[in-house]
């Protein structure tokens, strides 16, 4: 069960600093796409998104993005990013983070992995080692998710319990 519970829990992705990631030893992020950096229903980024993902390039990571979504709908929101991605990465199994991985040059115990999921993204992102930051999901009000995210309440409550120890701890 401890690989369902992440390391840090955020309310956003703009949460996340570079100077976290850099104090965690981090060198890349994959981070997903639908319900992490813009809701499903997205078919752009939004305007918030470039300046974040400068920030962690700028800080000298290398940024992937990594969603289990269908190529068509992951290469369009990518290109008016500017950056990399992987998709249908068959998150939760280890094959597509280690491509991911390799595509990058960076080791997976150097690797954040950022999701609103805790059964393909945090789960996905322990099993192979790497940093989990679970993100609150852009999507809550649709019901299916807020059906999952009530399945993975107790994870997050836990990973959040976590991340207040370590950092009196700090």
């Amino acid at each position: 069960m401890s690989k369902l519970i992440p390391d840090y829990v955020f309310e956003s992705i703009y949460d996340i600093t570079p100077q976290l990631l850099r104090e965690n030893h981090v060198r890349s992020v994959l981070i997903d796409l639908d319900g992490t950096m813009a809701s499903h229903k997205a078919a752009l980024p939004p305007d918030s998104l470039a300046p974040f993902v400068r920030a962690l390039r700028d800080a000298g990571m290398k940024v992937l993005v990594f969603s289990n979504n269908r190529a068509a709908r992951v290469e369009k929101f990518c290109a008016a990013l500017g950056v990399d991605f992987i998709s249908r990465a068959g998150k939760p199994f280890s094959g597509g983070f280690q491509r991911a991985a390799e595509r990058l040059g960076v080791p997976l115990s150097q690797t954040a992995v950022v999701g609103d999921q805790i059964f393909t993204d945090v789960f996905g992102g322990n099993r192979v080692g790497a940093l989990t930051c679970y993100v609150q999901t852009l999507d809550r009000r649709f019901f299916w998710v807020n059906v999952r995210y009530q399945l993975e309440r107790g994870f997050i409550e836990r990973g959040r319990r976590r991340m207040e120890a370590r950092a009196r701890h700090d």
